[in-house]
């Protein structure tokens, strides 16, 4: 039965929007008891069945308007709310409630919205690095006077921290908890960003004020808590959620990324075998086929895992397809900074338990292999920006204990002024610190390998600080 699609002349009730999926889209007006009809005019979070997030216009004003279904919900966002402003920290204020007397239906809580705020979140995305100190001290601050009051935002996040005509605001009073493990919560707010603004942390943590950990005391637990938040996001890249869609197809497990989820990439995922024969071939191997195939606005690539023969499909049966492995990689990989074609979706063949063949569609990336491009602007001179790139990949890997497993030049891609990582299929994040330099050191030598002459001495010099950590000595091998 085809879902109903509500409008703006055809009311929601309470049950209709407890009852609501993640398609459910803005503008709708909304009917309850006490209330007249109400325009949502922007959804910002929608947890169904539990919290719905939105704009309407309120006496002559914009408001935002929080509906939750469960009761304890309310209690926690009035009561975290009146914490926040208990410790000092700027706040948007309460402007109405309406409470439902049964307790079952839906409790509404309106507070200032702050027209013109920008998230933390969205500052962070589009300034550079040298732009950030000052925000981050006053959240750091906040911080602070939060634990000093004894309580913590559990759910520290950058989205949690709103800008406005220089100030700083916090939101989010449902995260508001009693004070646990002050240190540990502190790292969890450096650890929504990628590992080299960790360097801002010592300049950054001043401004916590009485108490505020040293440095070197906070370093490994952001390493612990970035990776954790990781995992945690890498969770959701398989199931059905606010950024990602599951995808019900009869014999295969089916993701998407949910905002990139069109006519056409549903066409590709659900039929792939249609789509190979549309596609252009970049590479038959044994175990994977990569195919350019036409997208929405531009060219995707998709890449097929093949089984071989039996035996091959036997030991590939029970085990994470490259796919899926790809799938989390790449999403690993832009949480740490490090760029690669954004991944739209995976699919795995199934035949019960039994995993067969496996297809993931990225975005086409237009630059060419770090070789390629290499080979034709190499003896102009290594520009200062790929000296960049390049030892800030290297960094970040360190960082996130990752090593790629196939450092060949054709899995670089030079697109711009940016270098960009493909191939993720053996890419491994280590728990083993000595398995790790261990693969660490071989992918900076397989990197050198690419090399001879002079490129080979300009890059051996550019990461011989990485091989000594890992205590390796590059070594040439085409001399």
């Amino acid at each position: 039965m085809p879902r109903r699609k509500f409008g703006m002349n055809d009311p929601l009730t309470l049950d209709a929007l407890q009852r609501s999926d993640l398609s459910l889209a803005a503008p709708f007006s909304l009917q309850a008891s006490g209330l007249d009809n109400m325009v949502c005019e922007e959804i910002y979070r929608h947890l169904p069945g539990r919290r719905l997030v939105f704009r309407t216009h309120w006496g002559g004003a914009h408001v935002l308007v929080k509906l939750f279904f469960r009761r304890k919900d309310f209690d926690r966002e009035r009561s975290g709310l009146l914490a926040m402003q208990n410790a000092g920290i700027p706040c948007p204020g309460e402007v109405w409630i309406l409470k439902d007397g049964s307790g079952k239906s839906g409790d509404f809580l309106a507070t200032v919205f702050l027209e013109g705020a920008v998230s933390l979140r969205q500052i962070y995305a589009s300034q550079p690095r040298e732009a950030m100190p000052a925000l981050l001290s006053d959240a750091v601050a906040m911080i602070g006077r939060l634990h000093r009051a004894g309580v913590m935002q559990a759910d520290i996040h950058l989205d949690n921290f709103l800008s406005r005509d220089g100030s700083l605001f916090m939101i989010d009073g449902g995260g508001i908890q009693p004070l646990k493990k002050p240190l540990h919560n502190l790292a969890m707010f450096f650890a929504q960003m990628v590992p080299e603004y960790d360097q801002l942390m010592p300049e950054v943590i001043q401004a916590y004020g009485v108490g505020a950990p040293e440095p070197e005391q906070l370093q490994p637990l952001i390493a612990r808590m970035r990776e954790k938040r990781i995992r945690h996001y890498l969770a959701k890249t398989i199931r059905d959620c606010t950024q990602f869609q599951r995808l019900k197809v009869r014999g295969a497990f089916v993701v998407m990324a949910r905002q990139r989820v069109t006519d056409r990439l549903l066409q590709v995922i659900t039929q792939p075998e249609v789509a190979v024969g549309q596609a252009t071939f970049l590479k038959r191997g044994n175990t994977a086929t990569v195919m350019k195939l036409a997208g929405d606005s531009g060219s995707w690539v998709l890449k097929r895992y093949n089984i071989k023969d039996v035996w091959h499909g036997m030991r590939r049966a029970f085990r994470r397809s490259r796919a899926w492995i790809s799938w989390q990689n790449a999403y690993r990989l832009e949480q740490l900074g490090i760029a690669t074609p954004r991944p739209l979706a995976m699919r795995e063949n199934r035949a019960g338990l039994f995993r067969q063949e496996a297809y993931l569609v990225t975005e086409w990336s237009s630059g060419e292999s770090l070789q390629a491009w290499l080979l034709r602007y190499g003896p102009a001179g290594i520009p200062d920006w790929l000296d960049r790139e390049v030892t800030r990949l290297f960094a970040i890997m360190w960082l996130g204990r990752i090593s790629h497993g196939d450092m060949k030049a054709t899995n670089l891609i030079v697109c711009g002024e940016q270098l960009q990582l493909i191939d993720l299929d053996a890419l491994h994040r280590h728990r083993c610190k000595g398995f790790f330099k261990t693969a660490y050191g071989r992918d900076l030598q397989r990197f050198m390998d690419n090399w001879q002459g002079n490129t080979w001495q300009h890059f051996e010099q550019l990461l011989r600080p990485y091989a000594s950590q890992c205590g390796i000595k590059l070594i040439n091998k085409k001399v």
